[in-house]
């Protein structure tokens, strides 16, 4: 059976180079991370193989290692494409892609990424930054678009705005033409507003309900009670969307306002969405602020870092070495 898998595999995909074993990080039973031997992951139909440079960290990561104990953690990803699965096209072998490798895991020198979780890398970002791309500008993008239905000239108040999410939101609201309002701590205040964000409120100093009133729409990144919270700031008719917790549901009809959550099982594609970042990106209005870059073998200190927030953008794990020029 192997076999055959394998013969349909070189049959409709094109081979790439990868090697039969990698290096790859692993999550013990204990809760530590250590860099194994494993064997390389192929990519079924509908998928790519890709040979990773570097994996981006996120909340979920180390939220999740219970449920991946003896497996590779990490989900966001940037590198080239190593070799087709059965049935792509469109995709060339050597081609800079960054995406979402939800199952093989991207702390790894080989993840396996399926196209409708898959876009080109911008030539303009590094590999590293390409990295830190994926789960926090999708999430961001699906929840103000697709979500919230975002307008020009609406006004946004955007919780936890100096993270990973955060930071992506800021900026995709300020290319749709939004007014821009996010909550961070004082010294984030410089980068948010290069970022694009018309006002910040420093939420160690300030209540941000006593700030501001009757915005169009709330993105809250941070947690439940600023949920619960932000129901008071909303207009009528507006929308609180929430990425860490359900609201209070009553408490949201008797407020006449939407609540609700990114939903990924309808609407546009990651690729989809990826792409529509991609071309901000293009377009000079949207980048990747690299707080700190850690080998694999840091993995483990880069989710303690995570884990006490107050991140500036996003903590990258650099998988591989490789060309140092940005369209490489």
């Amino acid at each position: 059976m192997r076999w055959l898998l394998a013969v349909g595999f070189f049959a409709a995909g094109v081979a790439g180079a990868a090697p039969e074993k990698m290096q790859a990080v692993e999550v013990r039973a204990s809760g530590a991370l250590t860099v194994e031997t494993r064997p390389v992951p192929r990519p079924g139909p509908g998928e790519v193989l890709v040979r990773v440079r570097a994996a981006g960290v996120n909340p979920v990561d180390w939220k999740a290692a219970v449920r991946r104990i003896g497996m590779v953690p990490g989900t966001d990803v940037s590198g080239t494409i190593d070799s087709l699965g059965e049935g792509v096209t469109g995709w060339k072998v050597g081609e800079p892609v960054l995406g979402l490798a939800r199952h093989s895991g991207s702390y790894a020198e080989y993840a396996v990424v399926p196209v409708n979780a898959l876009a080109r890398k911008p030539k303009s970002l590094t590999f590293e930054q390409a990295a830190g791309v994926p789960i926090a500008a999708e999430t961001a993008y699906r929840s103000l678009h697709e979500v919230a239905k975002l307008e020009r000239g609406q006004t946004v108040l955007i919780h936890g705005a100096a993270g990973g999410v955060g930071s992506a939101a800021v900026q995709i609201a300020k290319a749709a033409g939004a007014r821009v309002i996010g909550t961070a701590s004082e010294n984030h205040v410089d980068f948010l507003k290069k970022l694009g964000a018309d006002q910040v409120i420093d939420y160690r100093t300030q209540r941000f309900e006593d700030v501001v009133k009757n915005v169009d729409v709330v993105l809250n990144t941070v947690d439940a009670e600023t949920t619960n919270r932000s129901i008071d700031v909303v207009r009528e008719g507006g929308v609180l969307v929430s990425i860490v917790g359900p609201p209070d549901v009553a408490r949201c009809a008797a407020a006449n306002i939407r609540c609700a959550r990114p939903d990924r099982e309808n609407g546009a594609t990651t690729a989809e969405l990826l792409a529509r970042v991609v071309e901000l990106v293009d377009a000079g209005r949207f980048t990747v602020n690299v707080e700190q870059v850690f080998p694999m073998s840091e993995a483990a200190l880069a989710w303690q870092k995570s884990r006490e927030g107050h991140t500036t953008g996003k903590l990258i794990v650099r998988i591989s070495e490789g060309p140092t020029m940005k369209h490489q």
